[in-house]
């Protein structure tokens, strides 16, 4: 949906107060409640998930909520011992954690989910105090449709209308795989907003299998055809006659209101048992307490409605990144790009000091030779073995997201990676050395562990002889080669188009030898070729297929 530019101390608090339930306009913090952790270290590894909390979210608290002048910090949960949220690794011993409405322990959180927390960072810069962690998934329902890309390492999913996007190796998923996800699983989908009708999901948990007319769903999205009984968001009617409205307040329920539902679905209708107002639209006034004007603040998810480097958003809040440094240096700004913004919040804008890519186009698929342990909390340098004697060394950092396929520990990290462990790696080049930003280990029997891949940007190549990627140079004669549409193609042809720069991915078999070269987009991020939604934020079609009027359910609520 459209950002109005409203000052993100609005978008923030309202993100807090739609996350905890609404529940009236006070947005102050009580004396922290300390979670019932269960004596969990916060694995995040348990089979209760983010919607596993309990009902339709009818006895929240709302008095739960940031005030005061700590830093916020929005982004994914990639690590635990404490959470690691953004680099930061957060105490939360004293911390108030909220799934959907509901208080909740450490142990429900999970790798991947997007999640804001309130509090303190100390001035390390990669250590805190969280007072509270707030949860609120994107959409909760039936998986309705799935197609998968070309080259099979990404899907969309159709849950209640919205175009999900998940990765082979980008999304984590929980109680399911990339290759099991079917059509009628129950899914919780944490992500962030892409253009148009998209989101691009950072977790994926199988809450069950959806039974109609019996299963709690959840659907947000703008109020379209309403009468006294019910409304439309996109194709799907709302009845809400008996529906818990408290939250709504003294006013009614009006035309264009943004709103999330929860009820059960028989085909395309929704009998709704619960309705919040999205606080995200409402005014500073009808807020109430916001916090301060100026403070701290850590915001991750994709570049969206980017103008200029002085005019983006990232989760809904507005960006001036007119004098930031950015990381790697050679990195460029636009649409789609998945990044972390660090600032000051000043008169509603974050005025960016640092931006930080958070999604890699370089990939390795390779056996883990040597693991060295850095000094501070996950860090630590991998050596990959690629063929013969050639490897590639790649950095980890407390920001790196792990995913452990072979489920031998809850949850990954670079301290339980073994020699031999098959991995797969999606990095940055920062120049000198590579930095992943996601690793996934798979197993060692697996299909995906037999066939090496490496994609990354062409350095130098001989046509039809060999290329030379990460400083390895490949020989290429007798592979097959595929065009960026996933067309086989000559060695002629494809070469006769390739330029220094291009991204290219080669697979080697158990030889060494180059089997595949493929051709891939340097910019977009997996299925962003095939499932890109080009809907212009600026331009929107109020009348599209799926009704949600252009991100209509954007947790951060921008407002048309």
């Amino acid at each position: 949906m459209r950002f109005n530019k409203k000052p993100i101390a609005a978008v923030l608090t309202g993100f807090l107060l739609h996350g905890c339930g609404g529940g009236g306009s006070d947005a102050s913090v009580s004396a922290p409640v300390t979670a019932d952790t269960g004596g969990s270290s916060g694995s995040g590894s348990s089979s209760t998930s983010s919607g596993s909390s309990g009902g339709d979210g009818s006895n929240s608290n709302s008095s739960f909520g940031i005030s005061g002048s700590g830093q916020r910090t929005l982004g994914t949960i990639s690590g635990f011992g404490s959470i690691f949220v953004n680099g930061v690794k957060f105490n939360t011993t004293e911390a108030t954690i909220v799934i959907d409405g509901e208080q909740a322990a450490e142990s429900q959180l999970g790798i991947g989910m997007v999640v804001l927390v309130g509090g303190e960072v100390n001035d390390d810069g990669v250590t805190g105090t969280a007072d509270v962690v707030l949860v609120d998934d994107e959409v909760k329902g039936p998986v309705m449709a799935i197609i998968e890309n070309v080259d099979g390492d990404a899907k969309q999913l159709d849950v209640l209308g919205i175009d999900v996007i998940v990765e082979r190796t980008g999304t984590t998923f929980e109680e399911v795989t990339y290759d099991t996800l079917q059509v009628g699983d129950l899914v919780e989908i944490s992500g962030f907003r892409e253009q148009g009708n998209n989101l691009r999901a950072t977790r994926v948990s199988k809450e069950g299998t959806f039974a109609e007319g019996e299963t709690l769903i959840e659907l947000e999205g703008q109020i379209v055809g309403l009468t006294n009984t019910e409304f439309f968001i996109g194709t799907y009617k709302v009845q809400y006659a008996t529906a818990d409205l408290t939250d709504i307040g003294s006013g009614a329920l009006q035309e264009g209101d943004v709103v999330e539902v929860y009820g059960t679905l028989i085909e395309t209708t929704i009998e709704a048992s619960r309705i919040e107002r999205n606080r995200t639209l409402l005014d500073d006034d009808e807020i109430g307490t916001e916090g301060p004007e100026t403070y701290e603040a850590s915001v991750e998810g994709v570049i969206r409605s980017f103008v200029n480097a002085s005019d983006f958003e990232v989760s809904g809040v507005l960006i001036d990144a007119s004098n930031a440094s950015l990381i790697p240096a050679t990195l460029e700004l636009s649409d789609g790009l998945v990044v972390e913004v660090e600032g000051v919040v000043e008169s509603g804008v974050l005025m960016a000091s640092r931006i930080e890519a958070r999604r890699g186009r370089i990939e390795i698929e390779a056996m883990v030779l040597e693991v060295n342990l850095g000094d501070g909390p996950g860090e630590g340098t991998l050596l990959l073995q690629i063929s013969g004697g050639d490897t590639i060394s790649v950095d980890v950092d407390s920001k790196t997201i792990f995913e452990d396929e072979t489920d031998q520990v809850g949850v990954l990290r670079i301290a339980d990676i073994g020699i031999g462990d098959f991995l797969e790696v999606e990095a940055i080049d920062l120049g000198e050395t590579l930095l992943a930003t996601r690793i996934d280990r798979e197993h060692s029997d697996s299909e995906q562990a037999v066939e090496v891949e490496i994609q990354g940007p062409v350095e130098a190549f001989t046509a039809d002889l060999d290329i030379t990627i990460l400083g390895i140079t490949y020989v290429v004669s007798g592979a097959e080669f595929e065009n960026i549409a996933g067309t086989e193609v000559s060695a002629a042809i494809f070469f006769e188009g390739l330029n220094l720069g291009d991204l290219v991915k080669l697979k080697l078999d158990a030889s060494g030898a180059v089997i595949e070269v493929e051709l891939e987009s340097e910019d977009e991020l997996d299925g962003s070729d095939e499932f890109g939604d080009d809907t212009d934020s600026e331009g929107e079609d109020d009348d599209s297929e799926d009704g949600e009027d252009d991100d209509d359910t954007d947790s951060e609520g921008e407002d048309d």
